[in-house]
């Protein structure tokens, strides 16, 4: 069970993990990027942001989670924060913001969690993304597990004096062929409802774009992947942005 479970979280994050050119990285605003409506539970307002911007920053920032947030090369610049991060500069040139990213490859929210209270020790941030649940899909690890693990990391988020948004997976056929994600989504909406906490629902948002014939990694013809894989980050990372813009009360991303 376990060799499966380690082999079926491998071929979901092959694509994070191709090789890729530099060159074609999609721009945050990119013409390519799907209009879609907000991946968002009800809209909550993240005062700590808003606060921070409305300050002139500077605009600390945390990211956490496995394969897709810590980035498919060694520098992660690829990312799908470093995307979001980039279109918030873009959006707010006079506001310094910076970026923290943890986490790796495989690794569950349960681990996370000394990642986030280290971070938020060793610097004050205003907002910190969380990526988690894959992982705890494909190993079947109890979605009760993770719900508690999520209320532990909001409360140490809150206590720390930032906003916290959750993301849920990136949607794959393989990822959804192989594991029931709807408990795991579940704990993560569960957790969206307590103060201070909002969901950015990555599964509906990529989940729209595949069936609509968008942005579809999964069937990308070999050579075309690292290309797709750009764009996807990119629009990723652009959609994230406006999300957190539209939170802090500020015009969207350009």
């Amino acid at each position: 069970m376990r060799a499966a479970a380690a082999a079926l979280l491998v071929l979901c994050c092959l694509p994070a993990l191709a090789r890729s050119d530099p060159t074609v990285i999609a721009p945050a605003g990119d013409a390519r990027c799907p209009a879609a409506a907000s991946p968002s539970t009800p809209p909550r307002h993240l005062d700590h942001l808003a606060a921070a911007i409305e300050a002139g920053g500077p605009v600390n920032i945390l990211a956490v989670g496995s394969a897709t947030t810590s980035g498919q090369d060694s520098s992660g610049d690829n990312s799908f924060p470093r995307r979001a991060a980039k279109s918030l500069q873009e959006a707010l040139p006079r506001v310094p913001i910076a970026l923290t990213v943890r986490g790796g490859i495989g690794m569950p929210a349960v681990d996370m969690l000394p990642l986030i209270e280290t971070a938020l020790k060793e610097r004050h941030v205003q907002l910190v993304l969380w990526q988690t649940g894959t992982v705890e899909a494909v190993r079947g690890i109890p979605s009760a597990e993770l719900r508690a693990t999520l209320h532990a990391g909001a409360a140490l988020v809150r206590k720390a004096g930032a906003d916290l948004v959750l993301i849920g997976p990136q949607f794959s056929r393989v990822l959804s062929s192989k594991a029931d994600l709807v408990p795991y989504e579940r704990a993560l909406r569960h957790t969206a409802d307590l103060p201070g906490v909002a969901l950015f629902d990555r599964l509906d948002l990529t989940r729209n774009w595949v069936e609509g014939g968008r942005i579809d990694l999964e069937r990308a013809a070999k050579g075309d992947r690292p290309a797709v894989l750009q764009t996807l980050h990119g629009c990723v990372g652009a959609a994230l942005a406006r999300f957190l813009l539209t939170g802090a009360g500020q015009p969207e991303a350009r």
